[in-house]
């Protein structure tokens, strides 16, 4: 998965919320913040929005040398996604656990998801590029370290494009042009456009949760502060900073933060387990139930944990489990191209030929440019599996 940005869940974490505008909550009351608890000192968080996008003087004059003098702006994104992408992938490695500022991660040429986004995008505005940060929907995806347990989300970089595009010999053709460093299922949908302030409180919140790890908690709780100040709708730096006052017995105060998490992002899955598992630690089962039945109908709900599951399915070779939930993804959705793929697949691999050639026509008649398309077109005719292929 993308930059393992954290959302909260069981003890901790969090990272990007989902696509929707978050619910308006209005200021969080001054008596969430436990300031003496923590030993609060501002200044242990050192970087500011200016560091974070500033690039290191070595890029700025390798992408001065590369665009040169009036270059179009396309010509300009052509040569800037040259320098980040290579003919077998991105130059830079991906790594997950730890996000850095633009100019760290060129020095380290390495970063997880949010930190090669931030890169891209300094270096796209450096040259005059206008491009977008957005943050994307993408199937929950849990990753335990440390032992805390968290949830990726997933941001790229978005730049219009007015003419065709070459990269690695590769045409891509004009429209929305996705820069992206570990495409995945939903990745090249529309996001939520992020500003930089959005940014940083999410860079803050990340940052916040890798002090959680290594149980640095001043530092977290003057991260989390951080992130709840640059962008005070922020609804996972809430509920990950719940997950901080739990460690420190604070419930009381956990229970408030997962309150305003929850008025300001609505029954997001994040917030409403961490709140389920606060109440049942204490006894409430009553309470707790009522954000058990909130959860379920917010997985119930969601187009994204029906395809999740449908590719657990497939991964294990269990077609009609598979198939019964991507068939539940795409009634809940329309024009989503991988879950037309997906259940072409499944319908394919489970034998039901005709089915899947439907499913390759609805993904035709959505974009007939997808790679899935050609993909699909190519398996169909060849001869049937058997049921025990491997996915």
């Amino acid at each position: 998965m993308c930059s393992r940005y954290l959302w909260s869940v069981l003890i901790v974490v969090l990272g990007l919320g989902g696509c929707a505008a978050p619910r308006m909550a209005g200021a969080p009351p001054d008596t969430l913040w436990q300031d003496q608890a923590f030993n609060y000192q501002s200044t242990l968080v050192t970087e500011t929005r200016d560091t974070l996008f500033a690039l290191d003087p070595a890029l700025a004059q390798i992408l001065l040398t590369d665009v040169g003098a009036g270059r179009s702006t396309d010509r300009r994104l052509e040569l800037l996604v040259a320098r980040l992408y290579g003919p077998t992938g991105i130059r830079l490695s991906y790594t997950s656990g730890h996000t850095t500022g633009a100019s760290e991660t060129w020095r380290n040429q390495r970063g997880d998801c949010l930190s090669l986004t931030i890169l891209a995008y300094a270096s796209a505005r450096f040259l005059g590029v206008n491009a977008h940060m957005q943050e994307v929907q993408v199937p929950l995806a849990f990753d335990r370290r440390g032992g805390y347990d968290f949830i990726s989300g997933h941001v790229n970089v978005t730049v219009r494009s007015n003419s065709e595009i070459m990269l690695n010999g590769q045409s891509f053709g004009m429209g929305n042009f996705i820069i992206d460093f570990e495409p995945q299922v939903g990745s090249r949908r529309s996001g939520h456009w992020l500003t930089e302030q959005a940014i940083l409180a999410r860079f803050y919140n990340n940052r916040a949760a890798e002090y959680l790890v290594e149980k640095d908690y001043e530092r977290a709780y003057a991260y989390y502060r951080a992130a709840i100040a640059a962008e005070p709708d922020y609804a996972p730096a809430f509920a990950n900073l719940a997950q901080l006052y739990v460690r420190r017995g604070l419930l009381s105060g956990a229970e408030k933060l997962l309150a305003h998490a929850i008025a300001l992002d609505g029954p997001s899955y994040g917030p409403l387990r961490s709140m389920r598992q606060l109440l049942v630690a204490q006894g409430r089962h009553a309470e707790a139930q009522s954000y058990a039945t909130l959860l379920a109908k917010r997985e119930d709900d969601d187009p994204y944990h029906w395809l999740g599951l449908g590719m657990a399915a497939m991964r294990d070779g269990q077609y009609r489990p598979a198939i019964r939930a991507l068939e539940r993804a795409a009634a809940l959705t329309t024009g989503f191209e991988e879950v037309h793929y997906y259940l072409g697949l499944a319908y394919w691999r489970d034998g039901q030929w005709e089915a899947a050639r439907k499913q390759l026509a609805t993904l035709s008649a959505i974009n007939n440019l997808d790679p899935g398309v050609a993909t699909l077109s190519k398996k169909f005719s060849a001869l049937a599996p058997q049921k025990s292929a491997v996915y």
